[in-house]
């Protein structure tokens, strides 16, 4: 809603087993698509069983929450084993593993929108105007190829008197420089990401907001690498990472250093203390610290037999276009070079050859977010099941997986729960798929005559509430 509280959207009413495995929605007689069709639940059926077994679907792996979801998700069970079924037209029932209190943040996450069967398939289907329908407050109007999106209120919409928006167009552009000068020529009123080169500036605006919704920096290696497929080397490259100097001074912001993979800010079990410090912290930041960790770097690098960077080849990290990206990924190939003596390059990409270089494998070195989607740890940590997109590396750990699993099957304040994802993150922290760098709060300006819009805890911006302020 336009407080930003997940509530009641195309269902009437929901309820809950005494056991709270099991959800029953009901769905509002007024739910309409764009096209005036019903919305039924037989779409969300179809919805979800059709991302479960798409091989690059952006987090599928939260369907482990539901029965049998693991199985299906690894291909032991068929997709119509998935906990959700459609009783009726107007009724939704999940089936989970155990009580999840979050079910309702996952159920606003993009990977449980509702789809229809009788458009899904055609051409192109999702960026034309009549073929994309929509079941939420807008609905595309215009898709402009590399320029924008235009999208207008929705007369179906069954709170539209709700929506004060009318028209919203979206301006596409990989530039953040470019954004911030249309911004700058009021040519647009809200942007983000923002240009890093800039921040110093721009954190003393008064259109600056910073929200909590975290992210961590953090780079991936390829597990098919032949030299990063080593631990140690890992390891070093982990250990060589002034993370304080890359929090403040590399990019002139007050950004946390990452100790660990998951942010401050998530309960531990029974909903008491904090997760990041139950759980303490795995990369030590403080200057005394860093110098240690570089002679321990420098020994774990010699023992790999790449002594001094010889015999190392030239890395190479990825990157999309972002200056926030370009800084942090130069300044770790600085660290590497200064500390290591490990020659490093940046190949920056447009982000559709970014994304299609991480889902085929083709990259040694990546960079990018882990975005927390919902209150809870394994929100960052679900990022690297097997089953997920989002693990780029392609690492897969039975230990890890272990330890997730178990913690898919517990109730979620439970005691064993929050052991096992403490366990998970331990792992990670071991074996180093990946290294955290720095923490991220959302960042974006907006013009001050502009109300309305609002970042959620989710990361996801709403503009459906956005209107203009005349006074």
């Amino acid at each position: 809603n336009a407080a930003g509280q997940v509530v009641l959207g195309q269902a009437e009413k929901a309820a809950c087993s005494a056991d709270k495995k099991v959800w029953t929605f009901t769905l509002r007689s007024d739910a309409e698509w764009s096209d005036g069709k019903p919305v039924e639940a037989e779409d969300f059926v179809f919805a979800w069983r059709r991302n479960a077994r798409m091989a690059d679907a952006e987090e599928k792996e939260l369907f482990a929450y539901l029965k049998n979801g693991t199985a299906v998700l690894n291909g032991t069970m068929d997709v119509a084993a998935l906990g959700v079924s459609a009783p009726n037209a107007r009724t939704l029932k999940v089936t989970l593993n155990a009580e999840c209190d979050f079910l309702p943040q996952l159920l606003v996450r993009p990977i449980f929108m509702p789809l229809r069967k009788d458009i899904v398939g055609k051409k192109n289907w999702d960026r034309n105007p009549n073929t994309f329908v929509c079941n939420g407050p807008m609905k595309m109007a215009r898709w402009n190829v590399k320029s924008n999106i235009i999208y207008d209120r929705s007369n179906t919409y069954y709170h539209k008197s709700a929506v004060t928006a009318s028209c919203l167009t979206c301006t596409l552009s990989e530039d953040d420089g470019a954004r911030l000068s249309a911004y700058d020529n009021n040519e647009t009123e809200f942007i983000s990401p923002l240009p890093v080169k800039y921040y110093a500036r721009i954190r003393e605006r008064g259109d600056f907001l910073e929200g909590n919704a975290a992210s961590t920096l953090c780079l991936q290696f390829s597990a098919k690498d032949t030299v990063l497929s080593d631990v140690q080397v890992r390891q070093a490259l982990s250990l060589a990472i002034d993370r304080d100097a890359l929090a403040v001074s590399a990019t002139g912001m007050r950004f946390s250093a990452a100790g660990a993979f998951v942010p401050s800010g998530f309960t531990d079990a029974g909903h008491q203390n904090d997760f990041r410090k139950t759980g303490g912290t795995y990369f030590a930041s403080s200057a005394s610290g860093y110098e240690a960790n570089v002679k321990h770097a420098q020994s774990l690098l010699e023992q790999a037999g790449y002594s001094d960077g010889k015999n190392l080849p030239q890395l190479t990290i990825s990157i999309p276009i972002s200056t926030l990206y370009e800084t942090a990924a130069g300044a770790v190939a600085n660290m590497w070079k200064s500390k290591l003596g490990i020659n490093c390059k940046i190949e920056q990409l447009s982000y559709s050859a970014y994304r299609n270089a991480c889902k085929k494998g083709n990259f040694q070195i990546t960079m990018g977010e882990l975005i927390t989607a919902y209150d809870d740890p394994s929100s960052i940590l679900e990022q690297f099941a097997v089953d997920s997109r989002l693990n780029q590396s392609g690492w897969k750990d039975s230990s890890f997986m272990k330890q997730m699993e178990k913690a898919r099957q517990c109730s979620t304040a439970s005691a064993e729960r929050f052991q096992a994802l403490h366990a998970a993150e331990k792992r990670l922290s071991e074996t180093l798929p990946a290294v955290p760098l720095i923490f991220l709060p959302s960042m974006s300006l907006r013009d001050s005559n502009l109300n309305g819009v609002f970042t959620a805890e989710n990361g996801i911006t709403y503009f459906a509430y956005a209107n203009r302020f005349s006074g």
